[in-house]
């Protein structure tokens, strides 16, 4: 009901067949109450017309009781011819307007794939200024993809008169930029080696190594040496070369946490009813249809419903906003309830960080100490050990290898 609305008193012993009727003829209506052969009803203000031609149909009395602000509004603008032309000529220079590009942003960093996103779309006819609706955004998209260097992927969204070009750069890319920086395999967990494969790198510890946390397993400094004797003795030839240490490094390690919960602590309350604060959105501003802002703390969820006439998306729309006030309470627990809290968290730990390895054994211990209900939980685990970790080059051997 964006016009607005009536309230009506009806008077008959027809009111079924009216109801029936009134979802046959798609009038809108709302809060209809039925007592005997007297019914009140909210009818929106567009549909007013029609609910009173099908009362007279039906021979049923109807006293208006009430008309809302804004049909009331609507009717006194329209009594008044000047001021009702000059709104429709906004309202249809406001159309025109909110259907022809006003900004397009390109959702990227890389100013190179910017300039060649806005290089296609100028040879596609779309800049500020074009006709939204004529602009075929699947045919856009595909000359994106095609034509553009180093992305993957390309959407085409519109939200007022305002299009957002989103693109997913290929994978590619990134790594293209890192080729250039050697890197070591590290250690990133205590353990030992059970399990090398290596595709590039030196390899410094060999399998049945004990290794600890920053210990370079693989090396991107490759050192090659070549013996030879001149005139009696030894020389040796060292050259360094660098590269990009990648594979796997697998091998069995522990690990120990903590998981605690507390007797007392504080948890998320409501505090009151949900209430839904309406924005009127003109073009790309929102205008509050409210006096209060909410105080507090609060929960928010946006929805956002467009205003259309004859087909087109009008430059206008309602924006809602559902607040839901909280606060925090303090809660008590007792031990065993505490205790199965920290459980769940072991358990959400296990599942979401140990599900990539093998889990050889758990050992756990549960007590009870300073006001928590504490679980240590040692595991010994089989998987990967290392990450890779990037590092620059010396000056002297960059300025060799260019």
């Amino acid at each position: 009901m964006i016009f607005g609305y009536k309230e009506y008193k009806l008077v008959s012993d027809r009111i079924e067949r009216l109801v029936r009727s009134l979802n046959l003829e798609a009038i809108t209506y709302s809060r209809l109450r039925v007592s005997g052969s007297t019914a009140f009803i909210r009818v929106a203000s567009e549909s007013v017309r029609a609910f009173e031609r099908l009362c007279g149909e039906l021979d049923i009395a109807l006293c208006e009781q009430r008309s809302s602000l804004a049909a009331r509004l609507i009717k006194t603008v329209f009594s008044r011819k000047g001021f009702a032309a000059g709104l429709i000529l906004c309202l249809a220079l406001g159309v025109w307007l909110s259907n022809r590009v006003a900004r397009i942003e390109v959702l990227c960093d890389d100013v190179t794939i910017k300039r060649g996103v806005m290089n296609v779309l100028r040879s596609e006819g779309i800049d500020t200024g074009s006709f939204i609706p004529s602009i075929d955004l699947v045919v856009t998209e595909r000359a994106l993809k095609q034509r553009v260097e180093g992305i993957s992927w390309a959407g085409i969204t519109r939200k007022g008169n305002t299009l957002f070009i989103d693109v997913v750069k290929k994978e590619g890319t990134q790594e293209l930029v890192y080729d250039s920086h050697p890197a070591n395999l590290v250690a990133c967990e205590n353990g030992v080696i059970e399990k090398i494969e290596i595709q590039n790198g030196q390899v410094r510890l060999p399998v049945g190594s004990g290794i600890s946390k920053g210990d370079i397993v693989v090396s991107g400094e490759i050192i090659k040496t070549k013996s030879k004797w001149i005139d009696g003795k030894e020389q040796i030839d060292t050259r360094i070369s660098y590269a990009r240490a990648r594979g796997s490094i697998t091998g069995t390690f522990e690990r120990e946490l903590t998981f605690s919960q507390p007797l007392t602590y504080e948890t998320k309350a409501s505090a009151g009813q949900t209430q839904t604060k309406r924005f009127l959105r003109f073009f790309d501003a929102s205008i509050p249809l409210f006096f209060k802002d909410p105080e507090g703390l609060f929960d928010a969820r946006e929805s956002e419903q467009d205003i259309t006439l004859f087909g087109l998306t009008l430059p206008l729309g309602v924006r809602s906003v559902e607040v839901t006030p909280y606060t925090f309470t303090e809660k008590t627990l007792t031990q065993k309830q505490a205790m199965e809290l920290a459980r769940q968290k072991q358990a959400l730990y296990e599942k979401n960080f140990l599900g990539g390895y093998e889990l050889l054994d758990t050992k756990l211990e549960e007590d009870f100490s300073g006001g928590k209900a504490v679980i240590k939980a040692r595991y010994k685990l089989r998987g990967e050990m290392c990450r890779q970790v990037s590092f620059f080059m010396p000056k002297d051997a960059f300025r060799v290898r260019k």
